[in-house]
């Protein structure tokens, strides 16, 4: 079982947050290793990614599907994928705050990995998770940061 939970800050309003969390081509550049990500159905993403762990490298296939959903405050995600290095299932629950025209997003996520890639070590799923995770909110912020106009423009 994998545990991860984060707390990442993004300098828009949380209704713009929100909007984009579920915006399939927001969501496309924000995951990284992402090669499509189409919205079958309200709520529910298919995805196709790059992804390599160690020796493990391939490319996976996966569903994720919106969840108690209580826009712009909260949601739920949960993912089920698979590849050549196995199998992947888990849950985030994402809650947004403002917090002085920023929004706060607080992440709590939990996953379960089968196949050869469990065999990899818990620590290094764990480390490349959070890597992972970092890297979706880091570049969901740059999503609003590069929009915005210079100072003194």
């Amino acid at each position: 079982m994998v545990e991860l939970s984060g707390t990442y800050v993004v300098a828009t309003p949380r209704d713009s947050v929100y909007a984009a969390l579920l915006d399939v081509n927001v969501l496309r550049r924000c995951i990284e290793g992402c090669d499509e990500l189409k919205e079958v159905e309200p709520g529910v993403y298919e995805a196709q990614l790059r992804l390599g762990l160690g020796a493990i490298r391939g490319r996976y296939t996966g569903r994720a599907r919106v969840g108690d959903a209580h826009p712009p405050d909260s949601l739920t995600l949960g993912v089920d994928g698979k590849g050549p290095g196995g199998h992947v299932r888990g849950e985030a629950r994402l809650t947004l705050a403002d917090a002085s025209g920023n929004t706060n997003i607080s992440c709590q996520a939990t996953g379960d990995v089968a196949g050869a890639i469990a065999a990899v070590g818990s620590r290094l799923i764990q480390a490349a998770a959070a890597r992972l995770m970092d890297h979706f909110f880091s570049t969901l912020a740059a999503e609003f940061t590069h929009k915005r106009p210079a100072e003194g423009q």
